[in-house]
Order: structure tokens, then sequence, then C-alpha cells
């Protein structure tokens, strides 16, 4: 996100690394989402983007550790959806492998990032004080863009 003046909504939830999270996280989402002007594909793309990446901290990042923390920030502009996802999880950039790669080793787990590649606009990671730090956007006024 560019400018932060553009920037309608903001919000945050903290949560435990257990797939029990699931429901808050989609409770979460439903509310940031509830008054934007979107599709229920975008909707859900967006719900199934979450889950594969609160998956993928909670057994790859923590290796099942339910007593971790995941931060999760929802942020909308007047274009798009940014989702950030936080966690203190061993240093791992899921940009680092190429989209080819990833298909040909999906034993590795990689389909879920293809999935989050194919229903996202735009992905960015970053290592911060300890922190894997991965947004996701998702336009959703692709007139604008």
């Amino acid at each position: 996100m560019d400018n932060d003046s553009d920037m309608l909504f903001s919000s945050h939830i903290a949560l435990r690394s257990n797939s029990s999270e699931c429901e808050r996280l989609y409770r979460f989402l439903a509310d940031g989402l509830e008054k934007l002007p979107v599709s229920m594909e975008f909707r859900h793309d967006l719900k199934l983007v979450a889950e594969e990446l609160l998956a993928n901290i909670i057994n790859h990042g923590y290796a099942g550790d339910s007593e971790k923390s995941i931060d999760v920030e929802l942020k909308v502009d007047s274009e798009s959806v940014h989702l950030t996802f936080t966690d203190s999880g061993g240093a791992f950039n899921p940009l680092d492998r190429e989209s080819p790669e990833l298909l040909n080793d999906l034993s590795e787990g990689g389909m879920g990032l293809l999935l989050v590649r194919s229903l996202t606009d735009n992905q960015q990671y970053a290592r911060n004080s300890g922190h894997n730090v991965f947004t996701v956007t998702k336009n959703y006024n692709k007139s604008k863009i």
C-alpha cells in the first residue's frame, strides 16, 4: 500500500498457532470485508489464501507448536485489500521459489503457495526483527488500476 491516506479500514487480530483459530480468522475477514463492494468469489478467494497462510505458519513455521502467536492485519484502501501475516518462525521467504519450481515439487507443499499466488495480485515478504512478514494484496476496484 503506497499511501496510508487512501486507507479506508485497518484491523488486527492475534491468533494462536492452532488450526482451531481458523474460525476466528474467518470471522475477522468477514467483518473486515462486510461493507466492501466485493463478490462472494472475492471473499472466498481471500478466505482460502488466509487459511493456506495460517496452515503454513502453523505446520511449517512453528512445526505444530500451539503456544506461538500469529499476528494478522487487514488493511483496505480504495483499490485493494492487504492481508499481512507476521510470525516468529524460522526465516522463510515463500517468494524465493519460482512457480515452475513449485510445480515440479508439489510434495514440498508448493501447491498452497501456487494457490496464494494465483488468487492474489501481489505478494511481498520481509524479515523484520526476527519475524516473517508476508503481505498479500487483492485488488477489488480494477477500474482504478
